[in-house]
């Protein structure tokens, strides 16, 4: 029996073992009893799995409550939407403004809470040599550290909409006691452009809508204690209040050109960082239009879709060149973007339709015959054409150019009218 006893304690000690070398190293980590919704017990919540998530039931009220054993607290970690892929992140709404309800012992017979409010970053899979991200975590700093906390509830007031219009989700929730925020918050390292780690700081400062467009700066969010402002307040970096003494210079007007006149509506005119290289397609498997343009010049971006495989953005960026028009795709490191400005496309291998071509036909730059067609290729009745999006009666089809004397031959992304692909 005794033997019995220490078999079965040592399995359950590797267990343990094994579970908290799959789990986040997340420093001052505290147990969470259990973690529950209006439905009961959500166990996905703490098994520190990305391919396993909680979303919003819609139902009103408190979404989560976390329940402890009267631990100290000074962080809350949230993986924030469905975290398993880059694609699956995208389909599931994701939680943008947050209420962080602590309850906690404020003597031995009263039971006390505070209220704050945190706007997430939005950002699947950040960079893991952040500090305050670890494995897709996201870092709230209390502004104090609590102790005793028996529960802290926390309640979705905003989502970020994803192409599959889901409730919010979220695949892992932890607690720490780690280091609350101060006036002065720690100088940690952070991924640019876009700032990753999220602090939060007693100091308030000016803010604004442009401000919150500029992701040249490290966002410092402060939480709003429920009884003196309803409204979430997002502050940036201060600037200085005092008006400092300068010299007026009249600055000689730089040339100014004609705008260009894009052919087709939407999309958002940029610069380039860098000369571009393009590709008909998102990815390095299509074939490659070629380079064009340098740092400075305009493109208009329409649209992107992250390629897992090369771990990168790709942009559907419209533009002339020799006064022929061309849409194709280039990496996120050739822009000045707003990432989270472009809408998303179909995911690279989930196309809108399938179809066999009906005719002989070239395949075209853009939607329309004012762009330049790709003549060395040519697409025959039969050949496969995976549909990925529909504009002004054309197709955008993806396609295997087997004209090409390439080894594999490559495969290539253009546009053919709606007549190619379905009948009338």
């Amino acid at each position: 029996m005794k033997k019995l006893r220490f078999l079965l304690l040592l399995t359950l000690a590797l267990l343990c073992l094994s579970a908290a070398a799959s789990a986040a190293t997340i420093p001052g980590q505290q147990s969470i009893a259990f973690i529950s919704d209006a439905n009961g017990y959500v166990s996905s919540l703490t098994d520190d799995d990305p391919a396993t998530a909680w979303s919003q039931s819609g139902s009103g009220g408190v979404d989560l409550t976390i329940n402890l054993y009267g631990n100290t607290v000074g962080e809350i970690w949230i993986r924030s939407g469905y975290a398993y892929t880059q694609n699956w992140y995208s389909h599931y709404d994701r939680p943008d403004t947050v209420k962080v309800t602590i309850y906690y012992q404020a003597n031995r017979y009263t039971e006390s809470y505070d209220v704050y409010r945190y706007r997430l970053t939005d950002a699947y899979r950040p960079t893991t040599v952040s500090a305050g991200w670890n494995n897709g975590y996201q870092r709230l700093l209390l502004p104090k550290q609590y102790s005793g906390v028996t529960r802290i509830e926390l309640t979705i007031e905003n989502a970020i909409v994803g192409f599959g219009r889901t409730g919010a989700t979220i695949s892992d929730i932890a607690v720490a006691a780690g280091s609350h925020a101060t006036a002065t918050p720690r100088a940690y390292a952070t991924a640019t452009p876009k700032p990753y780690v999220v602090y939060v700081t007693p100091t308030p400062g000016p803010w604004s809508e442009e401000d919150d467009r500029n992701d040249g700066y490290v966002e410092y969010i402060t939480p709003i204690p429920e009884d003196d402002d309803d409204d979430l307040v997002e502050y940036i970096t201060p600037r200085p209040t005092s008006t400092p003494v300068v010299s007026v210079i009249t600055p000689t007007p730089a040339p100014t050109r004609a705008p260009i006149q894009y052919p087709s509506a939407g999309g958002i005119v940029t610069t380039l960082a860098k000369r571009v290289a393009t590709r008909s397609g998102p990815g390095t498997r299509f074939d490659e239009p070629g380079s064009f343009f340098s740092a400075g010049d305009e493109v208009k971006v329409f649209s992107k879709v992250y390629d897992d495989y090369n771990n990168v953005y790709w942009y559907q960026i419209e533009f002339q060149y020799k006064n022929e028009w061309y849409r194709a795709y280039t990496s996120e490191s050739y822009l000045n973007i707003n990432r989270n400005l472009i809408p998303d496309e179909p995911a690279i291998y989930d196309p809108l339709d399938s179809q066999k071509a009906l005719k002989k036909t070239y395949a075209s730059f853009g939607p329309g015959s004012i762009y330049k067609q790709y003549t060395a290729s040519v697409i025959h009745p039969g050949n496969r054409l995976d549909i990925y999006a529909i504009e002004d009666g054309w197709a955008l089809v993806e396609y295997t150019d087997y004209g090409s004397p390439k080894d594999p031959q490559p495969q290539r992304r253009g546009w053919v009218p709606l007549d190619v692909v379905y009948e009338n």
